[in-house]
């Protein structure tokens, strides 16, 4: 049963992740690089405990609010939070 729910989570992570967008240019204000960082640390800290949310699914402010408040239990730092929220922002509309 364990390995049942194990297999059901990793793929509930992998269906999510891949409609994730993968930057490809920079934007205005932030490098490519920093954009896939963001990425890499939003899919690796955040889907270890809950599904992801696609970046289009809430406003600027709520990502804002939402990354604040799990920082502390995703165990993400200051700069972290940064990559990954410049990466939900610039996420194409």
């Amino acid at each position: 049963m364990k390995k049942l729910i194990l297999f059901i989570s990793i793929l509930l992570i992998i269906s999510c992740s891949s409609k994730l967008y993968v930057p490809k240019s920079e934007s205005s204000t932030v490098s490519v690089d920093d954009l896939k960082t963001g990425r890499e640390i939003y899919v690796k800290k955040c889907s270890s405990c809950h599904q992801l949310f696609l970046p289009n699914q809430y406003n600027e402010k709520a990502w804002s609010l939402n990354l604040t408040e799990m920082q502390d239990r995703a165990k993400i730092t200051d700069a972290e939070k940064q990559l990954i929220y410049q990466y939900i922002v610039n996420a194409p509309k």
